[in-house]
């Protein structure tokens, strides 16, 4: 989405990419996974919205690629129903690979044990979240505040959960994957000489980068400006 692409880039210190299936298709979504892993030994991909959720969803991203799956599920209120719900997503399509569970909002190490208790070994427990106010992100009504308002903050928040997890078994990763790479047809210069403006500031920065690339490699020079702070266009 728009939103969290912001914080991740913080927490990785790391460019962050959206893929989108129906946006951009499979073919881009396959170079950008082949060029990120020319650069890294580690990609982590956030699902949008629950795994099964949309068309084309999360598990059909993951299933297109052979990425294994990390459910992260919200405990509260739950022990054993937490293990039931995840083996009940884990089992519902076949294409798809979950490595094991995130337990978010955990509330002690005996609730955690309940749910891993009740999994048995057909799905590990890679982690419990605390249940902490004081790790969870600021939100606000439809949506979480923009990173770049609160950035000391989140900081903060991101190196107490680093201090909570600590070795948690979410350190053992999965299986390599393998990416292939993609060749993809240049665009047409269609938009060769045109210039683009683009609203970008603190109010205006939900800009998806496929869309601003293809605009580019159309041969569109763009102009980003400020609604807030520019008094005319150039």
């Amino acid at each position: 989405d728009f939103f969290d692409p912001q914080i991740l880039e913080q927490a990785s210190g790391q460019p962050v990419t959206q893929l989108d299936l129906w946006m951009a298709g499979a073919e881009y979504c396959r170079h950008q996974f082949y060029l990120a892993a020319q650069q890294s030994d580690l990609i982590l991909v956030e699902g949008a919205m629950g795994v099964f959720d949309g068309d084309p969803s999360s598990a059909d991203l993951a299933a297109t690629f052979n990425i294994p799956i990390a459910l992260v599920i919200d405990v509260k209120g739950m022990a054993q129903t937490a293990a039931a719900v995840a083996l009940g997503l884990a089992s519902f399509r076949d294409d798809v690979e979950f490595c094991g569970l995130i337990a978010n909002n955990c509330g002690t190490q005996r609730h955690a044990q309940l749910i891993d208790d009740t999994l048995a070994g057909r799905m590990p427990l890679l982690a419990n979240l605390a249940r902490d106010p004081e790790v969870s992100l600021p939100e606000r009504h439809l949506g979480l505040v923009q990173a770049h308002e609160v950035r000391e903050e989140l900081e903060h928040r991101f190196n107490l959960g680093r201090a909570w997890l600590g070795g948690q078994a979410i350190c053992d990763l999965p299986k390599p994957v393998a990416f292939t790479s993609q060749d993809i047809a240049a665009p047409q210069k269609l938009l060769q000489g045109t210039t683009i403006g683009i609203a970008r500031d603190a109010a205006f920065s939900f800009i998806y980068s496929a869309n601003t690339c293809l605009l580019e490699a159309m041969g569109a020079k763009l102009s980003y400006f400020s609604p807030l702070n520019d008094q005319h266009l150039s």
